[in-house]
This record gives structure tokens, sequence and C-alpha cells, in this order.
């Protein structure tokens, strides 16, 4: 290899390694160890080629001697043996194809060795042809399904979980600050606006050295390279490969170039023709007063929306959904705060598929300041997850009351992440269930059933009396699986009418409900709950990126359940 191998490419390898052995049907052990290694390297801000010849690699977590081997091997040959033993037997495509909606690798090998399909243009062309239809299980709806999900594919190929990418953002606006010729720093575009997927990394400086700024920045060892340069403006990548774009302007345009580059496009339309039929103009550099044809420059985001007669209005709200006119009759929302959560009610432990012990995840909450934890590990029909039934649920909860006398700052709950099983029955019998504190009912399997039998397995959930919430209730996994067929109008009702939960899960994979389902929910009357749906200590950090969320849904701290101390949470009772 020419030259060393970007974080991307190497963390790129491991998930092909892993994706390999999926499609050929190896046991889950190796599977999750090289998804470990993914996931360990994907979060590497500075070179991981670099680390590794240094011989640091194995002091990453999770990252032994086999994966360092790979990761040389890589960095010396450009090649791995074992990778390219798996390419040989499968073509790369069917990768593609069984990160598919609803398809997965067993499915994706039998399109390969039944019909001879290799990737996603020979599947639609497939479909399109109803060549599907002579295949066991399969028909009609199979192929209307399979296109809309390549539809969705193409739709989102270049965008990255913003969960993933906003860390490496707020390091690069910390170094920002810290240079001696900045003014202002901050990031902005739809990262700023909290949208769950992001093509790139929009930074906007206040200074009056961009030339030092821009010098200072390149240098960074988070970039890759620079890809252009102008006398405010530069372009970069990093070694995660997402593109860069720094921008630059004297500190008393700052606010003005601040609130044009967070967008959204339609939020700044209709912000334009606003602020046009009060006798303005707004740029990115600053407010017109037509007129009179004086200029006036904003350093901060609040003057640009005052100087046209509007409150400020934060920047997960633009959208053009209705935030001016809100804004204009004074009806802006009092959106939550991360601080304002009490409590979480969705944590895992490695009694199932948790990563650490039931202590090390209680002191975890205790250590991001929560009040109250409660475990929902899963029910026994998720095998794969080593799923509690009756017996070890009734271990789990005296190993939880026990811990519990002897752990101050903190109260635990006894729970369960209860499946909503494809009949509708709940994968515990109610005499377990009613011995819990907190129950959430998920469901996990089945999600190609229609609409009627997908909102019959959610209404048998919540009206039962031991249920308390609905987990991640679209089902969506961002950019790899599209919710199921669920009606959130009538979930909000039965949610309402029942007095059950509405969870915003903290996955960043996940972030479901969507703030505009979160934002609907509510005005039917509906209760949230935000959860980490945490199974390791540190996915607690992740509690923020359901806060955004919500805020997107306009969401405000009265109407999430766990905002409450524990007294006051106890106190609410099904209906």
């Amino acid at each position: 290899m020419p030259s060393r191998p970007s974080n991307a490419q190497i963390v790129r390898l491991f998930d092909l390694i892993s994706d390999y052995l999926a499609l050929d049907g190896e046991s889950p052990y190796p599977l999750m160890a090289y998804e470990r290694a993914s996931r360990t390297l994907r979060d590497y801000p500075v070179s991981i080629a670099d680390l590794a010849s240094r011989g640091g690699l194995r002091e990453l977590p999770g990252i032994g001697e086999a994966i360092e081997t790979k990761v040389l091997e890589f960095i010396a040959t450009g090649e791995v043996a074992k990778l390219d033993e798996l390419r040989a037997k499968y073509p790369e495509g069917l990768l593609e194809i069984m990160h598919l909606p609803g398809v997965g690798p067993k499915t994706a090998r039998h399109l390969w060795e039944a019909l001879a399909i290799t990737n996603l243009d020979e599947l639609k062309l497939a479909c399109e042809r109803h060549a599907l239809r002579g295949l066991p299980g399969m028909g009609e709806k199979t192929e209307t399904n399979m296109l809309r999900a390549i539809a969705t594919y193409e739709a989102r190929s270049g965008r990255s979980l913003a969960g993933a990418v906003e860390p490496q953002a707020a390091k690069f606006v910390e170094a920002l600050r810290a240079m001696p010729a900045v003014i202002s720093a901050d990031y902005a575009g739809s990262l700023r606006r909290r949208r769950s997927t992001i093509r790139d990394i929009d930074l906007v400086v206040a200074s009056a050295d961009p030339s030092a700024v821009m010098d200072a920045f390149a240098a960074l060892p988070e970039l890759a390279g620079t890809n252009e340069r102008g006398d405010t403006k530069l372009t970069a990548v990093t070694h995660t490969e997402l593109n860069v774009d720094l921008r630059i302007v004297p500190e008393p345009s700052y606010g003005n170039l601040l609130q044009h580059l967070t967008g959204s496009a339609g939020h700044n339309v209709a912000l334009r023709a606003y602020a046009q039929r009060r006798g303005h103009k707004i740029c990115e550099y600053n407010v017109e007063h037509v007129a009179s044809g004086r200029q006036i420059t904003c350093a901060t985001e609040a003057e640009v929306y005052e100087l046209v007669g509007l409150r400020y209005i934060p920047p997960e709200l633009r959208e053009n959904q209705g935030e001016i006119e809100a804004s204009e009759e004074g009806l802006l929302p009092d959106l939550i705060e991360l601080p304002d959560v009490r409590g979480d009610l969705h944590v895992h432990s490695d009694w199932t598929d948790g990563r650490a012990t039931i202590e090390d995840m209680a002191l975890g909450a205790l250590e991001h300041g929560l009040e109250y934890m409660c475990f929902c590990d899963h029910s026994q029909s998720l095998a794969m997850a080593r799923g509690l039934g009756p017996d070890r649920l009734a271990q789990q909860m005296e190993v939880i009351r026990e811990l519990n006398t002897r752990l101050p700052g903190i109260t635990l709950l006894c729970g369960i992440e209860v499946d909503i099983l494809a009949d509708g029955r709940l994968d515990l019998p109610d005499e377990s269930l009613a011995q819990l504190d907190f129950v959430t009912a998920s469901i996990h399997s089945a999600f190609s059933q229609p609409r009627a039998q997908i909102m019959k397995r959610m209404t048998n959930a919540m009206q039962n009396p031991y249920v308390r919430s609905i987990g991640h209730p679209t089902g969506r996994l961002l950019g790899r699986r599209e919710p199921y067929d669920v009606d959130l109008d009538e979930l909000a009702r039965l949610a309402a009418e029942t007095g059950t939960f509405l969870e915003i899960n903290a996955s960043y994979d996940r972030l479901d409900l969507s703030g505009p389902a979160v934002r609907r929910a509510v005005e039917l009357g509906a209760k949230i709950v935000i959860c980490t749906d945490a199974h390791y200590p540190t996915d607690f950090d992740n509690l923020k990126y359901a806060i955004w969320e919500g805020r997107r849904g306009w969401l405000e701290a009265k109407d999430v359940v766990n905002t409450r101390p524990l007294s006051e949470f106890r106190a609410y009772r099904k209906a």
C-alpha cells in the first residue's frame, strides 16, 4: 500500500470481515469480536495506523492480539488474508443486499444461490421483473418491500449518524476556541439542528486573522488532509473520511453567518420572507434595513432574530414547521434540557446482551447524575441475547434489590424489556410482570407484518396492566431498517388512553421516536420517557442525543415522565 490506510479504511476492513462471517453462517461470538473492534476504532479520532505502528493499538478497549495482527497486516500489505479468503467465496455486492431493511444474511445468500443475484442493481431488476415470486415465502409484497428498501438505501447513501460525528465536531470546536486568533467558534449545519444523520461538518469562526486560523486548523492531527483553501474558507477531510468546511468572518458578522449556515434552507427562506415583510433583507453577512439602506452586522444569532422582531429560535426548531409564527406570537416551547432528566428506565446488563455487571451499570448511572434507574434486560424469546425467563428474572431481582440496599445516591428499580411476540402475546406471564417496578414492551421480530397486525400487537401490550412503556416504538434503525408499519396517531391515542408511555430511545442509530413523531404524540396526549437503552456504562452519555431528538419535537420537561422525582414518578398509574 503506497500510503498508510485511513481510519475509515481500517474500520471498513472489520465491518467487511464481520459481514462476510454473518453471510457464511458463522457463530455470533467471532462476529461480536469484530463488531466490538469496529465500534472502538470507528470512534478513534486520530490515525489508527500511526497508533498501531507505535505498538499502542492494544491499549484500546476490545482490541486484542488477533485484531492488532490484522491491522498491522493491512498497513504492511494493503490486504488481509482472512478477508481475501471470504471474498473468494461470496460476491461483495451481497453485503449491501444483506443490509437492506428486512433482508439479512440468510435471505441475501438465498437470493444469490437461487437466482444468482450478486448486487443491488441485479436485485432491483429481479424485483421489477417479478422474479422473486417463484421462491418459497416470497411474493408480490416481498418485491414491493425490496424496491422500497433499495430506494431508501440509495437516498441515504453518504450520510453519517450524528451521534458518531458530533464528538469529533465538538473536538474541532474545542481546538478552534483554544487558538489565540479565534474569538468565537461553533459547528453549524444539520448537526447543530440535531438532525439524526448528517453529510459533513460545518464550522464557523470569528477572527481577524483567517490565515492564522486556517494554518493552525490544517495542522490538527484529526485531519487527514486539506482539499481547498481560500482567503476565508478551508475544506478538509478527516481520517474517518468526513468532509469538513471551515468558514471565517470578522467578529461583528459572526451571528449572521452562524444563523445562515445553521439553516435549514426552509427556515432561512421563511425567515427572509418574514423579514422582507417588515422592511429588512437578511444575508449571511448582515441585515439590511431596506428603507435606509443601512446594513447591520450581528455578533450573535439572537440579534438577527431581534432585528426583525422575533424572539430567538433554538436551532432544533429551525425546520420551517411553524417556529417563526410561534416566535412572533410568543408561543415557542420551553424546551427540555439534559439536566431535567432524573432517571433512566431502560438499561441492560450482562445478564443478557449488556457488556457490564449490574453494579457497574448502576455506578455508571450514578456518575452521570441520575437519581434512579431501572434494569430492563431482554425477555426469554431473544435467545441470542440470553433473554430472561421467569426463574432467572426472579434471581436478577434479588441481586438488584440487594445492591439497592448498599449503593447510596441512586435508587435501582427492577424491570424487563418484554418482547411483544408476533401473535401479540407478551413473552412473560403476568405473574412475573406483576413483581416488577417497571415494564417496557418492545417489538423485536416480525417487522414486516401489515399495519393491522402491528397495531394489534401494540394494543395488546398497552392494554396489559403491567406494561408501562413502549420501547423504540417504530423499530427503525437509521440507514439500516425502515420503521415497521405502525399508525403513530393511533399509537399516541392508545398511549394516552391507557396511561402507557412512549419512549425516545437514545441509541443514536435509533433515536426512536423521531422528533416529528414526538411532537404529534404529545399533541394527542401521550406522555414520553427518555431512556438510554444502555448496554455499557459509557452509553449513559447518549442521553443527550435523545434530548436533542425530543427538542426537535418541541418537547418540554413537563411532558416527560422521568423528569419527575422518583416519588412523583411512582405516583403515575396505568389508566
